[in-house]
């Protein structure tokens, strides 16, 4: 079977549990059901892309106001400045249509920024801090794949909750150290399509969090108060 496109998220569901990654993503059986917290995340990403496309020249809901200076600071930078980049690339490292045939890696930035030999991505988070080094280096890896002339990146987590910035830089020469800190859960993912095996993996999301519930370790979500 070939495989599906990999992605940071997904190659996090399949770490966190392949049988899962299997029923939801490939055969499709089940289907995750967004908590409040998600749909929250979606729409504040959506009302932020349409205020940065139109460079500020639209409104911001009024549940969203307090984050207009946020984004005015973002259009305010110097260099040229992509909101939502696609950016992807096939199995030769070559940058290839987000969705081409042969796409290999993707990712979404919300906000890639570059001048010169050096770039910038942002990304809005909306949950709760996080350390998230991988998401930051698969995203550096995209954007030294598919700009050549981008020597230096910095990849910036905006918490807005808690109005703080999580951030890494990365160098061009820092390439196959960030590509084989990836390389043996690809090679793991590869053969899982290959072989057409999905071992389930016990985790917290077993307690009713997980949309699969014939799985052998499937368990009712806890009520507090009851054993």
């Amino acid at each position: 079977m070939k495989p599906l496109p990999l992605s940071h998220s997904s190659l996090d569901k399949f770490k966190t549990c392949p049988k899962q990654f299997h029923e939801v993503k490939v055969l499709k059986r089940f289907k995750d059901t967004k908590g409040e917290a998600a749909i929250w995340g979606d729409y504040v990403h959506f009302e932020f892309e349409q205020y940065l496309k139109a460079k500020g020249t639209v409104d911001l809901p009024e549940n969203l106001q307090q984050y207009k200076e946020y984004l005015d600071r973002i259009l305010a930078q110097p260099g040229t400045i992509i909101v939502e980049a696609m950016l992807a690339i096939d199995n030769q490292f070559n940058p290839c249509d987000f969705f081409a045939p042969n796409v290999f890696l993707r990712g979404y930035a919300d906000v890639l920024r570059m001048l010169g030999s050096k770039a910038w991505i942002l990304d809005h988070k909306t949950g709760k801090r996080k350390a998230d080094s991988k998401q930051m280096k698969m995203m550096a890896l995209l954007v030294f794949a598919i700009y050549p002339l981008i020597e230096h990146i910095r990849v910036g987590f905006a918490w807005l909750q808690d109005s703080v910035n999580d951030a890494e830089e990365f160098k061009r020469s820092d390439w196959n150290k960030l590509l084989n800190e990836f390389l043996p859960d690809i090679v793991q993912y590869r053969n899982a399509f290959r072989d057409d095996v999905w071992q389930p993996r016990q985790n917290g999301l077993c307690h009713g969090w997980c949309p699969v519930v014939d799985c052998e370790f499937w368990q009712p979500k806890r009520v507090r108060g009851r054993p």
